[in-house]
């Protein structure tokens, strides 16, 4: 008899057209359910910090898993499933070179992507944003503990995150086609393309999608821009202290690294034992475990940039990521030509030096050891040139008769530029003949800042990192400053400007300082400097930049790799 009773209600706000709000859940439901191209899809409906409300669908699967067989292998797009899939709950992240602070949080089976809807309106499509987490491709996530995009969202846009294979599991190669490497990318590239066939069904705009990501996201961001098989997936990229050119896009050597990781598992393992196969069998019949442990102590034991693997150069072949020197393709033009937004922090490297007793290291090594200065893939054409290339760098930073170890802030600005700062302009420089591109310096000390070491000349500044505080806030709003508060909002606006007009100031504005950022020219570096005000730049870092761009076309064996 209730039911009926129930039954009857039903009908009669059906008939008054009160139960109209039943077709929009968007603002009625703890929970709402879209229809894409693969399946149906349960979210939930939470609120951003300005009480807007947003749609959140968690762990959304994007390609088969990893899994036995597919370990080290090109990426499996997910086929349609049936029912509802439930998208309520965060997801795992990815296992990389090393475990994060909750391992039981961490699998193998982690290629799920993220998204935060304002709206689900169909007739209003709002354009699209997709995040690249950073993590030197060895750590990270794209789940919403880690990255909190609510405030970006209230700017009337789509942000998607994903995770990717890390680590050995996504960039170990046998630089033949057994491994060809890259499964990290070509995860990101299978993630692109299930934005861009299924966005629309969350309010997306698939006609403007940008990609954005910071480190290794700008990084891979840049990689994405020289990959043509990246192509036609998003019509601009933000690339934050990171770029196709920074030294850690590109590792150097992948299939020694391999037999390295397999020889600390069982030192019978070795490159005249096995052959590709062969190791990648001996590697697929190894636990999760075994496999990070080893990655773990190869990031601790090799030298400078070598003990972590990343993107490499595969063997050209019909899924080859990349094939070709990025410095090249940038430099010819052969690129995807979208405008780009790019741009550094002020002390990268504060955060590569967390403590005195490591910087304290970096500088006696960068005083005694010789090589040790040259930048990770600097190759000198000529052996014999090291001794006069080694002075000429020293003397950008020091005086003849001082050290690195008395000039501590210089060996972070040497680290700095070596790291971030010179591949990141230079990727803008070499871009800027083709397309718009549009350089930053961030520069912004706030209570969202990490701490860091008060080295002298730097007190007060940011490090790597900071800039993305700033855009993915996990911090109580009613708790953040004014200061802070106005440099999230700038920001935020900035990049999603760029993300609906492709011109992060496309017109005047109060809270940007009615400032109009230009774009770059090869022959005039002008730059937006974020900091406590907005104000215009010249030439980034031009203390060094210049002479480090002598440096590279008097001494350094062509064609580049990075730069």
């Amino acid at each position: 008899m209730r039911g009926f009773l129930v039954f009857l209600v039903f009908l009669l706000l059906l008939a008054t057209g009160v139960c109209m709000w039943l077709l929009w859940p968007a603002f009625s439901s703890e929970y709402v359910i879209v229809s894409t191209p693969l399946g149906k899809i349960k979210g939930s409906i939470s609120k951003s910090p300005n009480n807007h409300a947003v749609h959140i669908f968690q762990g959304i699967p994007y390609a088969v898993p990893p899994l036995g067989k597919l370990r080290f292998q090109e990426t499996q797009p997910k086929g349609k499933w049936n029912g509802i899939l439930d998208a309520t709950k965060e997801g795992k992240s990815c296992v990389g070179a090393m475990y994060l602070d909750e391992p039981a949080e961490e699998s193998e089976d982690c290629l799920q992507l993220n998204v935060y809807t304002p709206s689900l309106k169909m007739s209003e499509r709002v354009p699209v944003m997709a995040y690249i987490h950073g993590g030197r491709y060895a750590y990270g996530s794209g789940r919403m503990s880690a990255l909190n995009p609510l405030f970006i969202v209230e700017e009337d846009v789509v942000v998607v995150t994903f995770n990717y294979r890390l680590g050995p599991f996504g960039y170990l190669s046998t630089e033949d086609t057994v491994v060809p490497g890259n499964a990290g990318m070509k995860d990101q590239l299978i993630a692109l393309q299930w934005i861009k066939k299924n966005i629309r069904a969350f309010g997306g705009d698939t006609s403007k999608i940008t990609l954005f990501g910071q480190s290794a996201g700008g990084s891979a961001c840049g990689l994405h821009l020289v990959s043509r098989k990246s192509a036609g997936l998003f019509r601009a990229a933000i690339c934050q202290s990171g770029s196709a050119l920074t030294p850690f896009s590109i590792y150097r050597s992948p299939r020694k690294y391999a037999y390295l990781l397999a020889n600390l598992i069982d030192q019978k393992v070795s490159e005249e034992s096995h052959n590709s196969s062969q190791l990648l069998e001996f590697l697929n019949a190894q636990s999760l475990e075994a496999i990070t442990t080893a990655g773990n102590i190869l990031s601790i034991s090799l030298e400078k940039e070598d003990g972590l693997p990343a993107p490499s150069i595969e063997v050209e072949h019909e899924n080859a990521f990349l094939w070709e020197s990025p410095y090249t393709l940038l430099e010819s033009g052969d690129f995807n030509r979208v405008p780009l937004i790019t741009g550094i922090v002020s002390e990268e490297a504060l955060t590569q030096l967390p403590s005195w007793d490591e910087l304290n290291i970096e500088a006696k090594k960068l005083d005694t050891e010789e090589e040790y200065i040259f930048p990770y893939g600097f190759v000198p054409a000529n052996a014999s040139d090291d001794p006069e290339i080694e002075k000429f760098i020293k003397d950008m930073y020091i005086q003849d008769d001082s050290s690195f170890s008395e000039n501590l802030f210089e060996a972070v600005q040497l680290k700095s530029d070596n790291l971030f700062n010179r591949g990141v302009i230079k990727h803008a420089e070499l871009q800027s003949v083709y397309t718009d591109v549009f350089l930053y310096q961030f520069a912004y000390s706030g209570e969202l800042n990490t701490p860091h070491l008060d080295v002298l000349g730097a007190e007060g500044k940011c490090e790597h990192g900071d800039d993305i505080r700033y855009l993915f806030v996990r911090k109580d709003i009613s708790l953040i400053n004014a200061g802070d508060k106005l440099t999230i909002e700038r920001m935020v606006k900035l990049w999603t400007n760029f993300a609906k007009y492709l011109n992060p100031t496309p017109n005047s504005e109060d809270l940007l300082g009615n400032v109009m950022w230009p774009k770059l020219q090869p022959q005039n570096l002008v730059y937006l400097n974020i900091s406590d005000t907005i104000d215009l730049g010249i030439n980034l870092k031009e203390e060094t930049y210049f002479k480090w761009n002598y440096t590279f076309f008097k001494w350094g064996a062509r064609p580049f790799v990075t730069f």
